[in-house]
């Protein structure tokens, strides 16, 4: 016999399974960019992806606590706890390309024969997002390089004339 407290706990669980679907991986990724300046008489490296290396320390996972009206058919409303995961802090991160000297003859190095440096930009993305959402408590998940890893990266020319490249992405939080 299906009782008012089994028609609670069934929509619990179907509106947890809702907030878990809605929380998908696109809304798990936080955008990141910075620019860097190409120096006179230096291009890029047209075939080189940029490549980057952030910090995750300090970022952490916290649990936060609010009520939650919702509504139960034959019973009206109720209240009740809602658990909702975040990660909150900050990524800073550092994003470089390599140049060469747009003339050969022009361009000297403190190294012979090498006519390649990296040059780079940096930035921090301050984060406060929702992880998960559920009547019961969250476990504590550790976020490191594995389960916040980049996806997208890019870089673009902003202006051939003044010499800007944009090097943007994401980072994306998996399986949290």
């Amino acid at each position: 016999m299906n009782t008012n407290h089994d028609r609670f706990e069934e929509l619990h669980t179907s509106q947890e399974e809702l907030l878990h679907q809605s929380a998908g991986k696109e809304s798990h990724k936080i955008p990141f960019c910075c620019v860097i300046s190409i120096p006179y008489g230096f291009e890029v490296i047209s075939n080189y992806q940029p490549k980057i290396m952030y910090h995750l320390g300090c970022l952490a996972t916290v649990e936060e606590t609010c009520r939650k009206t919702v509504q139960v058919d034959d019973c009206g409303n109720a209240e009740v706890d809602l658990h909702v995961l975040k990660a909150k802090g900050c990524v800073p991160f550092i994003a470089n390309i390599v140049v060469k000297p747009t003339c050969e003859q022009k361009g000297c190095s403190a190294k012979p024969h090498i006519k390649e440096i990296a040059i780079s930009c940096q930035n921090s993305v301050c984060v406060d997002l929702i992880l998960n959402c559920s009547v019961d408590s969250s476990q504590h998940i550790h976020l490191n390089c594995n389960n916040v890893v980049v996806c997208d990266l890019q870089m673009t020319p902003i202006k051939e004339a003044c010499q800007h490249v944009k090097i943007k992405g994401n980072f994306q939080f998996l399986s949290v």
